[in-house]
């Protein structure tokens, strides 16, 4: 007599085993434990993404802000499937591909600096690591090594990297990382409260108090973003970047405007430094600049500071890269990105779309209960709750209704895709308001 053979099981749905693999295997950054299963996206077209489940949201935060032309976009997965079966990478070491120097020359126009030079590297944070070295160097090989501190916003965010992390305020940041890299000062913040003295510092007088402090012979830099992201979504004042610009000139001090976020668009300018009308030293970018499609950023700077590394005794050049800087993949895919963002008029349609976002918001929610204030520029938006488990409430809500937004503690980030329409825009607005209204219900 033979065995009767198991009576097959029918095979569980995608979702759940992509769930069950998820939280055995897969550890998420910045993620609490024990928070439930996480949202597993499959694929997404436009500004839409799919779950394992079948389920479709709008994406309001474009991923990590870094979706910015949203998913699939035909025009960016040809330029990738074309060069991926040409030339995937050649390095820039001793040797050079042809997407990169084509890309570094259109940042270089971009951001008229005829002669402007760029280092390519794979993430915002290695863009922020690449630009501390290069202005240390920088200062080292004019003659004045003394100059090392680096100074930058109380509530900035700049990266991972335990230098990022030292720039960085927030306890999350830093706290059992130590002992951090000496060398970083934090500014207050332009209208926050120095908690230390309790006095309040509307603008950029505290950067020049903290250059003094230090001696403005031992200041490398000041590192500053003109959207705080992390630090929630907060815009700098008007006139804040001009008036730093002055200072730093003043006292010889590089400026790094960090904007690995606020860059190619998102705020409804190519870069946000411009509405200041200022020339940063050098400028870190990233997420929008292959927009998601590939890891890729890059650290620009001007001929005369690029240029004093040929005085390096140990090298004759830059003492700094990856063996994936430059990748050609990465920059054939930004160059079709920056192509898409100019011809299809994105910039423009950015802003038209921001000031319908933040408006909307504004006239929705910054009169209901439980909201402290509603922020933002072009589609770069923040609404700030009394307490973070209001805010985690709306998030979910929104979550339900199919609208994806992000938490930045009692703040939530709204941060669509550059092609998103009117229709989408309201869609995201009149979603916000009802999860608030039941939040605060």
């Amino acid at each position: 007599m033979t065995d009767t053979p198991p009576a097959p099981t029918a095979p569980r749905p995608a979702g759940e085993e992509l769930a069950e693999l998820d939280r055995r295997h897969l550890l998420h950054p910045w993620t609490p434990y024990g928070v439930g299963d996480q949202l597993v996206l499959v694929e997404g077209s436009g500004v839409e993404v799919t779950d394992a489940h079948g389920n479709t949201y709008l994406d309001g935060r474009s991923g990590q802000f870094n979706a910015t032309l949203g998913y699939s976009h035909p025009r960016v997965v040809a330029a990738l499937t074309e060069q991926a079966g040409k030339l995937m990478t050649y390095a820039l070491l001793g040797s050079s591909n042809e997407p990169a120097v084509r890309l570094a020359a259109r940042l270089a126009e971009l951001l008229g600096e005829p002669d402007g030079r760029t280092l390519f590297c794979n993430s915002g944070s290695e863009a922020t690591e690449a630009a501390i070295r290069i202005v240390r160097m920088y200062h080292a090989l004019r003659g004045q090594p003394q100059r090392t501190t680096v100074l930058s916003l109380a509530d900035s965010y700049h990266g991972t990297t335990l230098a990022a992390a030292a720039m960085s305020g927030s306890p999350l940041a830093w706290t059992g990382c130590g002992p951090l890299p000496e060398g970083f000062v934090r500014v207050p913040t332009p209208g926050s409260t120095v908690r230390d003295r309790g006095e309040f510092r509307p603008g950029a007088e505290a950067l020049e108090e903290a250059i003094l402090a230090q001696g403005a012979e031992n200041v490398a830099a000041f590192f500053v973003e003109p959207v705080l992201g992390v630090g929630g979504i907060r815009p700098l004042p008007a006139g804040y970047l001009r008036a730093v610009r002055e200072i730093c000139d003043r006292h010889g001090v590089l400026l790094v405007v960090d904007e690995v976020t606020t860059g190619f668009g998102r705020t409804g300018e190519w870069f946000a430094h411009r509405r200041e009308g200022i020339r940063p030293d050098l400028l870190t970018l990233g997420k929008g600049l292959a927009a998601g499609y590939v890891p890729f950023a890059a650290v620009t700077t001007t001929a005369e500071i690029a240029e004093a590394f040929a005085a390096d005794p140990m090298l004759g050049g830059l003492r700094h890269g990856h063996t994936t800087s430059g990748h050609a993949l990465g920059a054939a895919v930004s160059l079709a990105v920056l192509e898409t963002i100019e011809e299809e008029g994105l910039i423009e349609h950015a802003a038209a779309m921001g000031e319908r976002l933040c408006g909307g918001l504004t006239d929705r929610l910054k009169d209901l209960e439980g909201v402290s204030d509603v922020r933002g520029v072009g589609l770069f938006a923040g609404i700030e709750f009394d307490t973070f488990d209001r805010a985690t409430q709306v998030m979910l809500g929104c979550l339900r209704a199919g609208v994806i937004v992000r938490s930045e503690g009692p703040v939530l980030a709204v941060a669509p895709p550059l092609i998103v329409n009117a229709a989408q825009i309201d869609r995201i607005v009149d979603t916000l308001h009802r999860a608030t209204t039941a939040a605060t219900g």
